[in-house]
């Protein structure tokens, strides 16, 4: 056996181990999905969601950016994540289509922290990592 054999079987050891590592049976683990923390909020802060009815996002959009009132910002920004991104894109169109307004949009990738609690007893509690994109945007009106 020459020496590249031995390399090559101890790289198909590890890519063998790694991957008995990473298979979790859905049946031995139930998979809690934890919350992402939260970026500062403040009054021109608006986090979009798929659960809250999309014409009430948009009155709430429309009244903080339009508003004439001095102690609330003329700017408003948009967070988003996951599957709620196209909503918050296309309440930002729907904004700029109204009324002239300045947007710029900025993509980010969040970590996530799943638990993993074991339905069976000789496994323990642990947890995975995966990420998930994001995205926020600023609408500035004139």
């Amino acid at each position: 056996m020459n020496e590249n054999e031995s390399v090559e079987a101890k790289k198909s050891e590890k890519t063998d181990q790694d991957k008995a590592v990473l298979r979790r049976d859905n049946e031995e683990y139930k998979i809690i999905k934890k919350l992402p923390k939260r970026f500062p909020s403040s009054l021109n802060d608006i986090y979009v969601t798929n659960k809250t009815d999309f014409k009430a996002q948009y009155e709430r959009c429309k009244h903080l950016l339009y508003s004439k009132i001095e102690s609330q910002p003329n700017e408003i920004v948009l967070h988003a994540m996951g599957p709620a991104i196209n909503r918050a894109i296309n309440l930002a169109l729907r904004l700029q289509k109204e009324k002239s307004c300045k947007v710029n949009c900025y993509t980010s990738t969040i970590l996530l922290e799943d638990d993993l609690y074991p339905l069976v007893d000789y496994l323990d509690i642990s947890s995975q990592h995966r990420y998930i994109s994001a995205v926020h945007i600023n609408i500035k009106s004139f």
